[in-house]
């Protein structure tokens, strides 16, 4: 079978894409089954470096291209395009893509909002081609180990889940600390708060292991209406600007399984190791017996990247991870296996945007949302 031929939109030579989402296409066994085609990003002096760095690590040639994604997408020697940049321009970029008739996989939160993801999912839709978002939480050999003992019947049926999260603060994406490249996630209308990518990514893997909403009600709090500029290095800058994103989730439901749910996530806080930082703990009790996933990592929270420890009725489970493969590496891997791949696509996103939608509508008019 002939590698996918990929185009990458977004990757230059540092940055997110570069550091997290390109580099497994490029090492073994994923090389085997995708092969970098093309890169864009957007000006020609970025693109002219991103293709020289990558056709030195694929060890063959990569294009460069920039501006609109209509250039990359119309190149029929590209098979799929991988689209990486700031979600303000997630619909912008995606939608050339979706003209061309190109697959494509959209690093979340594909789009701002709801009414954004909606849109380039109905495209997608009606042009009939396949899709993955950047959902990798899915792929956490925890979160598909957890699936597995629920769905098993070993903890009987869930009564409660309850979780208390932070994201790590020394990365500067929210406040009250941002760094000058990241200014972008202080607004609101821009799509990239602390509610919607870091409590985002843990709803889909909450729902994907144990179901959707029946109903929501929240409280967003934004205890940092000012949130300081720092430098590369974290050093303040003087600059104060205005954050509109919330710092506290406290989000309460119930799933349609019946289960009450309560989940807290707390922003803001200086990141510290061990138990003295409680990053991260998530309880799934059944009725016969109980479900543990925790961490002691600053960013453990992620569980689209990090790896927490789970327990079940007490007792750690050790999982084999002789894979080699991070989360992201998984995913392309299900992707390539075509329509026996098991990966996120636009529908799912559209299904966390509209549960983050009813989180914010409940919060604003504190009422209970029913989905």
């Amino acid at each position: 079978m002939s590698p996918i031929r990929i185009g990458f939109v977004g990757l230059s030579t540092q940055g997110w894409a570069a550091f997290m989402l390109a580099p497994s296409l490029l090492q073994s066994p994923l090389s085997d089954q995708y092969a970098l085609a093309a890169v864009s990003t957007s000006n020609p002096h970025s693109a002219q470096a991103s293709a020289k760095k990558y056709s030195d690590l694929a060890k063959g040639p990569v294009k460069a291209y920039h501006s609109s994604t209509a250039h990359i997408a119309g190149d029929g020697d590209v098979d799929m395009i991988a689209i990486a940049v700031k979600a303000t321009d997630h619909k912008a970029a995606a939608l050339p893509v979706i003209q061309a008739g190109k697959d494509f996989f959209l690093e979340w939160p594909a789009g701002r909002g709801l009414r954004e993801t909606r849109e380039i999912a109905d495209a997608a839709r009606s042009a009939r081609i396949r899709t993955m978002v950047g959902l990798q939480g899915r792929q956490s050999l925890v979160i598909r180990e957890i699936k597995r003992i629920i769905v098993s019947g070993k903890i009987g049926r869930v009564l409660s889940s309850t979780v208390t999260a932070r994201p790590a603060r020394e990365p500067y994406y929210w406040g009250p600390y941002i760094g000058e490249r990241n200014q972008y996630t202080a607004t609101v209308e821009n799509g990239a708060t602390m509610l919607d990518i870091a409590v985002g990514h843990f709803l889909d893997s909450f729902m994907f292991t144990l179901g959707p909403f029946s109903s929501v009600s929240a409280i967003l709090e934004n205890q940092f209406p000012t949130a300081q500029l720092v430098d590369g290095s974290g050093s303040p800058t003087g600059v104060s600007i205005e954050q509109t994103g919330c710092s506290q989730a406290a989000i309460s439901g119930v799933l349609k399984s019946g289960a009450v749910v309560s989940i807290h996530w707390r922003g803001g806080l200086e990141s510290k190791h061990g138990k003295d930082g409680t990053p991260f703990i998530w309880t799934i009790d059944g009725e016969s017996g109980s479900i543990r996933v925790e961490s002691s990592e600053p960013g453990g929270s992620f569980l689209h990247i990090r790896d927490p420890v789970l327990y079940v009725d007490g007792q750690e489970v050790k999982l084999e991870r002789n894979d080699g493969m991070s989360n992201t590496g998984r995913a392309w891997a299900e992707y390539a296996n075509g329509n026996h791949g098991l990966y996120p696509t636009i529908d799912d996103a559209v299904e966390v945007k509209t549960l983050l939608e009813a989180i914010v509508g409940s919060a604003r008019d504190a009422c209970v949302v029913h989905l």
